[in-house]
């Protein structure tokens, strides 16, 4: 009975010690915006579409974002290491970017800017959401962008 209580023991701290360290979810890939699932408070005037390339290699996280605006697009984009430790980010802004059970949380920062996004997986791996919290000008929003993976042709 003890032999089988220790081994019993020795499993459950295995599985427990494993579940904490879990892998954060690899979001690499092209992803365009799904206007009907996203739940956006203040979508900027003329916006018709957006797209994410993300590229992430172990910690490094790159992202750039494709504004359309019907036949014209505006691009940023923005590296980071998901190491929790704040650096500077596009020169202008302060940020981090921290690896979380199933998600990476990004904070970027400035005078009267802040801008905190939650980037997870959604229903599926050919779904992401970045549920985005911004506190700033022009006015502050809460919104739920969900993308969906672009399938290869």
């Amino acid at each position: 009975m003890k032999i089988l209580l220790k081994y019993f023991l020795t499993l459950l701290g295995l599985i427990v010690y494993s579940h904490g360290f879990t892998q954060t979810p690899n979001l690499s890939g092209t992803w365009i915006l799904n206007f009907e699932k996203s739940k956006l408070e203040d979508k900027t005037t003329g916006l018709t579409g957006q797209i994410f390339i993300i590229k992430q290699e172990g910690n490094k996280f790159s992202l750039k974002i494709y504004h359309i605006y019907g036949d014209k697009k505006k691009k940023i984009g923005f590296k980071m290491v998901a190491d929790g430790k704040t650096r500077r980010v596009k020169m202008i802004f302060k940020g981090k970017l921290e690896q979380k059970e199933n998600s990476l949380l990004a904070t970027m920062w400035r005078k009267n800017y802040l801008n905190i996004v939650n980037y997870k997986f959604g229903t599926n791996q050919n779904e992401i959401i970045a549920d985005e919290v911004f506190t700033g000008r022009p006015k502050n929003h809460h919104s739920i962008w969900v993308f969906d993976r672009e399938v290869s042709k």
